[in-house]
């Protein structure tokens, strides 16, 4: 069995799909709210040489203390947007906010960075790493005045690249896929402020911030784009990268 790295999942209101709570019930739900995760995470991360473990997003605090010491790494998955509060500014853009997520996660970022284990933050995820260290985020891109482009991808599920991004030299990611390359996207929200520590390891073709690092650590990146839906190298890469990485904690 590979390295154990757990996943963090997505809030879903299951009448979303016009499932009533009887429904919900009956298939095991105390209420018509579930925790889900996209397979294309865990896809890659068995791809890879990993062993994937979904981590609901209504965990205890002595459940969260517990996957940080077993677990060998930790990937924070995309889904809904921050609440601009933990960065100190009023909701002016963002949308769906879901309080019991952005709480437990950032509990669980601080356990996996106490415990210097790796970690790989795609979509949210970055801005979930931005905002740990007191970053801030861009809440509304096309609300801008900076005339950003759109960068909510408009085809089925973002399986084809929209843009390219352009990558640092001497960063851990440009190591990995080199200078530039062809990326989806699927957001409406980036760093704008950069987070203590964090640099920028990549930017899109209008400026905004794509990849964010922390060089003194093991192993922390963060991408903007969905890497888990795009296939071959590059992509592969960070997700080969990231399990080598987490490897070295298995069985310690």
């Amino acid at each position: 069995m590979g390295p154990l790295i757990g996943v963090t999942t997505y809030f879903k209101d299951i009448d979303d799909k016009k499932e009533n709570e009887e429904d919900a019930r009956r298939r095991g739900f105390l209420s018509p709210e579930a925790s889900v995760s996209y397979v294309y995470y865990t896809r890659k991360i068995e791809y890879a040489g990993g062993t994937p473990v979904s981590i609901p997003w209504f965990c205890q605090d002595a459940s969260v203390r517990t996957l940080a010491e077993r677990l060998d790494g930790i990937l924070f998955s995309g889904g809904e947007d921050i609440d601009p509060q933990y960065y100190g500014e009023p909701v002016a853009g963002s949308e769906v906010i879901v309080p019991e997520r952005d709480a437990q996660e950032l509990r669980l970022f601080e356990a996996f960075y106490q415990a210097r284990k790796p970690i790989l933050g795609i979509c949210r995820g970055i801005q979930l790493m931005n905002v740990f260290f007191r970053g801030s985020l861009i809440q509304d891109i096309l609300s801008e005045e900076k005339g950003y482009l759109d960068h909510s991808q408009s085809d089925e599920g973002g399986f084809e690249p929209a843009h390219s991004v352009l990558v640092e030299k001497g960063t851990k990611l440009v190591s990995l896929i080199g200078e530039e390359v062809r990326v989806n996207s699927l957001h409406h929200q980036a760093a704008r402020k950069i987070g203590e520590g964090l640099v920028v390891a990549a930017q899109s073709e209008d400026g905004l911030v794509e990849a964010l690092e922390r060089p003194e650590y093991p192993f922390m990146l963060g991408v903007q784009w969905h890497p888990e839906r795009l296939s071959g190298e590059p992509h592969s890469n960070i997700f080969e990268a990231f399990v080598e990485e987490c490897a070295k904690f298995k069985n310690l």
